[in-house]
């Protein structure tokens, strides 16, 4: 008599599909992947499939948040003990590319989703707005120990380092250098600048300057909503 092999149930379930369709979208890309084929691998009825995950794009969107959780808990330690911004802020970039640093053929993959301005996992779209808001908040945390940082300016300057984080790993993902050590320096580079950079931002003369540049990223809809 065999035994019949039991199915994952309830939350396992979720887990088992996002588990099986990244695999997937490794190996054959996010287009070459089909509900179908992440269903029939996952050893479920594509209804099954649908249930837990109506499209492809909601898989990608799991993975964005599943990515995010992980992030700021390796961050969170840096945050509260490390003593100064450069080395709180180089946690956080290098412990995101540690998290990444085997997903790079996937992110391949996704990419094209990623970047498309009408695709719910755009990294501007509104279903990504939560994600987006947490790891700006991850660099707001960041930067809020650093007394030399005007309070006002602290949600700017968390919103460009959340931007320079994108373009780095844009970099990252396409970087051919062994263990992506150019990424690496790249991050490092980028992050002495910034921090030799962000004491001028109390200057008084810059008050009403960081207040326009706000309201007209506010206005431009690029600071993610609060909660």
């Amino acid at each position: 008599m065999t035994t019949r092999k039991r199915r994952p149930s309830g939350e396992a379930s979720r887990e088992h599909i996002l588990s099986i369709a990244l695999q997937l979208f490794r190996e054959k890309g996010f287009d070459g992947t089909t509900m179908r084929d992440i269903a029939a691998a996952a050893g479920l009825s594509l209804g099954a499939a649908y249930y837990w995950f109506p499209s492809k794009e909601a898989i990608v969107l799991a993975y964005y948040a599943r990515q995010q959780d992980a992030h700021a808990e390796a961050s969170r330690g840096a945050l509260e003990t490390l003593p100064d911004l450069r080395s709180r802020l180089g946690a956080v970039m290098h412990a995101k590319i540690d998290m990444l640093k085997d997903d790079r053929k996937l992110l391949r993959a996704i990419l094209r989703s990623t970047l498309g301005a009408d695709e719910p996992t755009s990294v501007f779209s509104a279903e990504t707005s939560d994600v987006r808001r947490k790891a700006i908040g991850i660099f707001v945390d960041a930067i809020g120990k650093d007394d030399a940082i005007p309070e006002d300016a602290r949600p700017l300057l968390g919103q460009a380092l959340w931007a320079l984080h994108l373009g780095l790993l844009l970099y990252f993902v396409n970087d051919a250098s062994e263990d992506q050590v150019k990424t690496r320096v790249l991050v490092d580079g980028s992050l002495d600048l910034i921090c030799k950079l962000a004491p001028l931002l109390a200057s008084p003369m810059l008050g009403p300057m960081r207040a326009e540049i706000t309201a007209l990223f506010e206005n431009a809809g690029l600071f993610a909503a609060k909660k």
